[in-house]
């Protein structure tokens, strides 16, 4: 009897230790499958942070103040917007034989969007990409560099802003403070089509209102100095076009014209901010978060076809104060009314 006791608990022993471990196993089966899930959640939270960043692609023709602001206004409007971005951000620094080459990087980037700042970079980015859209700004003529074939409904993958400002009002505005001027002079790049457009456009202009101009293309900043010398005697004001290289230059410019006492009057407020007297026109940062309007809608879907390229919807009327005095000029004159003067 005494041994049946026993071999009964020792049964009942065994199934205790069975059913602990059968307990012990599902823990375990149970976690594993917890740790899996978290690692499954993990993943997916980590995927969806990643998709909801874009990567966007700046290639910039060179480092002056009016495309500074261009950049600028277009990061920033993405920013407002609370759009998340990764930036391949690129400059040709000038050199137009380095759009290429930059445009190869931006592709193999593989980028989600591209902003192309000035004619030269909108020309390289569209000649090598064809897949990813493009949106620039700072173009004059988007149709005569070949960027499309009709800005009312652009075909391929480019579109966006550009920059062209009708000369006519303000020179009229400028003729009210120096009725005397007869004759313009123009320095413009020789490798800048939109800068040979303006010039053409501006000539027709003066031309129209009996007025003449005296035209000088550089080739290089070295070429500013002996170019503003060769205008000096022969020239009485001096229009400044939205051209890259002698807005690079504009301090240069500036101080040389002022130098011969001769008055100048800018398509953009930037080359003002350097030195320039005045301005009528476009505010690059303003365009620049126009550009970013248009290249939202495209991340959202929008196809580019229906996105006609626009017009630059903000101009400012900008006045530089030190330049004024130098000049000989009174800045309570009616003309600079609701100008922003900077010193």
């Amino acid at each position: 009897m005494k041994r049946i006791l026993i071999l009964l608990v020792m049964m009942l022993s065994l199934v205790g230790c069975q059913g602990n471990n059968a307990a012990k196993d599902t823990a375990e089966e149970n976690a594993a499958q917890n740790t899996t899930q978290n690692t499954a959640n993990a993943t997916t939270a980590e995927t969806e942070e990643s998709s909801d960043t874009v990567k966007i692609g700046v290639l910039k023709f060179i480092d002056h103040v009016s495309l500074d602001a261009a950049k600028e206004g277009f990061l920033e409007k993405l920013d407002e917007e609370g759009i998340k971005i990764e930036l391949v951000d690129l400059s040709a620094n000038g050199d137009i034989s380095l759009i290429t080459t930059l445009a190869e990087k931006l592709k193999g980037e593989e980028v989600d969007l591209i902003y192309a700042i000035a004619t030269p970079s909108a020309q390289g980015v569209k000649n090598v990409i064809t897949d990813t859209p493009i949106v620039f700004s700072a173009v004059t003529d988007p149709v005569g560099a070949g960027l499309v074939k009709d800005a009312a409904a652009p075909e391929g993958n480019i579109t966006g802003v550009s920059d062209y400002v009708d000369p006519s009002g303000q020179i009229d505005e400028f003729l009210k403070l120096y009725p005397d001027v007869k004759t313009f002079g123009v320095l413009y790049s020789t490798s800048e089509q939109n800068s040979q457009v303006q010039v053409e456009e501006l000539e027709k202009t003066l031309n129209e209102k009996g007025l003449s101009l005296e035209k000088v293309g550089v080739n290089n900043v070295n070429d500013i100095t002996q170019a503003i010398a060769s205008l000096a005697g022969k020239i009485d004001a001096l229009f400044a076009l939205t051209d890259n290289l002698v807005a690079n230059a504009a301090p240069i410019v500036s101080e040389n014209l002022l130098q011969n006492n001769i008055p100048s009057l800018s398509s953009e407020e930037g080359q003002v901010k350097e030195g320039l007297l005045m301005s009528e026109g476009v505010n690059y940062k303003a365009q620049g978060a126009q550009a970013a309007d248009m290249a939202i809608k495209i991340l959202k879907g929008e196809e580019i076809k229906n996105l006609p390229v626009e017009e630059n919807k903000v101009n400012t009327k900008l006045v530089n104060g030190e330049t004024a005095e130098r000049l000989g000029l009174d800045l309570s004159n009616p003309i600079f009314e609701g100008a922003e003067i900077i010193k």
